[in-house]
């Protein structure tokens, strides 16, 4: 015993909605190359904008990175002048 599957796919019937044609002329209509050129040139400036939003952008890493460097100068000089002082205050008082 064998059940009907019923009606076999034909291979050419499609449900036929506004998002079917769109999709099919995108894939299978060839575009002029007008039309290709004012699409890349429509997402250069879209993609462009985004880089340019990119820079404006301030790395904060390397902000915290300076501060970083600046204080670690700062206290290498402080040291400096600490060892200095305790070395006149021992010349001084002969220790």
């Amino acid at each position: 015993m064998t059940k009907s599957k019923g009606k076999k796919w034909d291979g050419k019937s499609r449900v036929s909605n506004d998002l079917y044609r769109k999709r099919y002329n995108e894939i299978f209509i060839k575009t002029s190359y007008d039309e290709m050129q004012e699409q890349m040139i429509e997402d250069d400036k879209r993609f462009g904008a985004m880089k340019d939003k990119r820079k404006e952008v301030e790395d904060p890493f390397k902000k915290e990175s300076d501060e970083l460097d600046e204080s670690y100068k700062q206290s290498k000089k402080n040291k400096e002048e600490r060892e200095k002082e305790l070395k006149e205050i021992e010349d001084r008082n002969g220790f």
